[in-house]
């Protein structure tokens, strides 16, 4: 165990009123286990194959002396990557996930539940009470500042919901709501009415403008300067000018499931059953080889605060991650049912959801354009 010891970092420790360590954990940084402390014993768990030569993060988010009590690590009986934090939400299927601007809760959404809800990751309790947005939930969408959710429904037309009071601030009645996005200033609302028309309303709900695409919507997005608005449909994705409503291109080809927009706008993301491909927004040229390491329909997309990363989910049961300049494939992670992925605001952490009705975290470290995923897992159930 001597070379092991030289190796070991300390992460996070507390000692009780004995001088027993109430929470400590350590890596061993460069040897082939984990040391894990609690009370007055510590165990050692091997580490997947994969990181037992990967220098780890310099740290890991952490978790308060009074939360332990709920807390259990776990031993790992797989070679594959596991998250650090699971949270169960009970008989709810889980489409939707963001982070808020702190990073310190994700707020998930679930359509056939209609329901809405914060999540702090550092107790993994739920944070106040639910939105309940009634009936079938089609959509969701957050404002960048974090502050407000908007809802949509087939039949319920669009609600605004405060985030800090859980309370819906504005609600207005439209027919056929099937889409939303929220422009980067947070100032409008594209919505997809009827499945075949765009509305973009101000966030107090008054019609800005409207258009007829002619295509089944399945998702909007607008660009990073607010000025264009991409259309993914049954057909391609279509581009329009916000202003005026008028077609400035059309269409990237494929039936499009997820996309969105390089951070710098130069460049479409856009998914086609099993297969990423990425565009060029000005020409609408594809740029590269598709992507194709999935295996079933990818449901999201997210792109890494510095836009080196891109990460999708499929029906495949996993989390994948590229170089979104290369479209190199560089890991992987498994969550059975995932729907839903988003990097966290610094990028060290990427949170997925699934039909499972389950939330996984995942510590992620880019290095040298390689996903390096932590392996400490922590399950919170809902109380």
């Amino acid at each position: 165990m001597a070379d092991t010891a030289r190796g070991i970092r300390k992460v996070k420790s507390g000692l009780g009123a004995q001088g027993r360590p109430q929470h400590c954990l350590v890596f061993v940084r460069y040897a082939s286990e984990r040391l894990s402390c609690g009370g007055s014993t510590c165990s050692v768990f091997s580490l997947p194959q994969s990181l037992r030569h990967a220098p780890l993060a310099d740290s890991v988010p952490s978790l308060q002396p009074t939360d332990m009590s709920s807390v259990s690590p776990q031993r790992l009986d797989s070679d594959s990557p596991h998250p650090y934090l699971v949270i169960s939400v009970e008989e709810e299927d889980l489409w939707w996930i963001e982070y808020l601007p702190d990073g310190r809760s994700v707020v998930t959404g679930s359509r056939d539940k209609g329901t809405v809800r914060v999540w702090n990751l550092e107790s993994g309790k739920q944070e106040g009470a639910p939105m309940e947005c009634g009936g079938h939930v089609t959509d969701f969408a957050m404002t960048r500042d974090g502050t407000k959710i908007v809802s949509s429904g087939w039949d319920e037309g669009i609600t605004v919901w405060d985030v800090e009071s859980h309370k819906p601030v504005k609600e207005w009645t439209l027919s056929k709501t099937s889409i939303v996005a929220i422009s980067p200033d947070d100032r409008f609302i594209a919505v997809g009415t009827d499945g075949f028309s765009v509305a973009i309303y101000s966030m107090e709900g008054r019609l800005v403008n409207a258009f007829e695409v002619g295509h089944f919507i399945w998702r909007m997005c607008f660009s990073p300067d607010g000025n264009k608005l991409a259309c993914g449909t049954v057909d391609g994705i279509f581009v329009y000018d916000v202003a005026s409503g008028t077609l400035i291109l059309s269409p990237l080809d494929g039936f499009v499931t997820a996309f969105l927009w390089s951070h710098d706008g130069s460049r479409l993301f856009s998914t086609s059953h099993s297969t990423i491909c990425c565009w060029n927004s000005d020409t609408g040229e594809q740029i590269g080889h598709p992507w194709t390491d999935h295996t079933y329909d990818i449901d999201s997309l997210s792109l890494s605060p510095d836009g080196t990363i891109l990460a999708s989910t499929s029906g495949d049961k996993t989390v994948r991650f590229w170089n979104a300049t290369t479209g190199d494939p560089v890991g992987h992670l498994q969550h059975d049912g995932v729907s839903a992925v988003r990097f966290s605001p610094s990028g060290e952490s990427v949170a997925s959801a699934g039909l499972d009705g389950k939330i996984y975290i995942w510590r992620v470290v880019e290095r040298l354009g390689q996903c390096q995923i932590s392996n400490f897992k922590y399950v919170f159930p809902v109380a």
